[in-house]
């Protein structure tokens, strides 16, 4: 059928092929990946400038940081120690406690130190939270800051 048919059968003309895609080139090939690698290596930069400034704070603040830690658990479990307990061993643990911050300001303490600390106070924590703590636990808890603060850096 020619046009003057289909206009004459009263259809619309039919429309016009669309055209044959073509890729995009861009004027350099290797801008685009240019691109991205520099954007890529001055976000991986910035990622390691802050990594390192936070190292720093951490490694500046180390002593500040473990002071909040030892009188935060410090606060938390003599607040919460039974009431059957005796001034005396309150004594002993509030001098436990002390005795492990002279250890770690003298810088006496030892990795193996930092895990005991961790585990010791972690235990009573968790005790305390469900209501388990008792003379026992004040007892080992007591201890285990004592041997801490005893330990020998050198062996």
């Amino acid at each position: 059928m020619t046009p003057e048919a289909d206009q004459a059968s009263g259809l619309p003309p039919l429309p016009e092929p669309f055209p044959e895609p073509t890729a995009a080139q861009p004027a350099d090939p290797d801008r685009k990946r240019r691109g991205c690698l520099v954007a890529s290596l001055v976000g991986c930069g910035l990622i390691v400038v802050l990594l390192l400034a936070g190292l720093g704070v951490l490694v500046t603040q180390a002593d500040e940081l473990l002071e909040f830690v030892l009188d935060f658990s410090r606060e938390r479990i003599v607040t919460e120690l039974p009431e059957d307990v005796q001034h005396a061993e309150r004594q002993r643990l509030e001098r436990a406690f002390d005795s492990v911050l002279e250890h770690y300001r003298s810088g006496g303490a030892t990795p193996a130190d930092n895990r005991r600390l961790q585990l010791a106070l972690t235990d009573a924590l968790r005790r305390l939270e469900r209501g388990l703590f008792d003379q026992d636990d004040l007892r080992r808890l007591t201890e285990r800051l004592e041997n801490i603060a005893a330990s020998d850096p050198g062996g």
